[in-house]
C-alpha cells in the first residue's frame, strides 16, 4: 500500500475497531496470524478480540481527539501513531491514556502486528490497555 492507503486503513481500523468497537470486523482488518505486543504482553488474535470484549464490557466510549504524530514508512509497510485516547466508562468515571504504537500491515493489508506502550493519567483507567 502506498502512504494515503496506509492512512486511510488505519484510521479506519482506530474508527471501527477502537471506536466503535466493533468486533464482528477485526477480521476485516488484522490477519488471522496478527500479534499484539502492548506494556510487554504478548497476545494473539483470539486474545486481542477478548480485549476489545472486555473493553465493551466496562468502557462506555472512547474518543481520539487527533492523532498527535503519525509517520508512514512505506518501504516498511509500519504506521507509527501517537495519541491520547479519553476514555469514558459506563461507572461515569473519566480518564486519559497516553498511546504510541507501532501498526505493521501485510501485502493484503491487514495488520499482522502491532507494538505499544501506555500510559494512564488517571487511576480510574489504570490497566485498560492490556485488560
Amino acid at each position: 500500500m502506498n502512504k494515503q492507503q496506509l492512512q486511510q486503513q488505519i484510521e479506519q481500523v482506530y474508527l471501527d475497531i477502537l471506536i466503535e468497537l466493533n468486533i464482528e470486523k477485526v477480521d476485516n482488518y488484522f490477519a488471522p496470524d496478527y500479534v499484539q505486543v502492548t506494556d510487554h504482553i504478548t497476545t494473539d488474535i483470539n486474545e486481542f478480540k477478548a480485549h476489545l470484549e472486555k473493553l465493551k464490557a466496562v468502557v462506555k466510549s472512547l474518543t481520539i481527539e487527533t492523532f498527535k504524530d503519525m509517520l508512514i514508512d512505506e518501504a516498511k509497510q509500519t504506521v507509527f501513531l501517537r495519541y491520547d485516547v479519553i476514555v469514558e466508562k459506563k461507572d461515569n468515571s473519566i480518564g486519559n491514556i497516553e498511546v504510541y504504537a507501532v501498526f505493521t500491515f501485510n501485502d493484503d493489508g491487514k495488520v499482522i502486528a502491532c507494538n505499544e506502550l501506555t500510559k494512564e493519567y488517571d487511576e480510574q483507567v489504570k490497566g485498560l490497555g492490556s485488560i
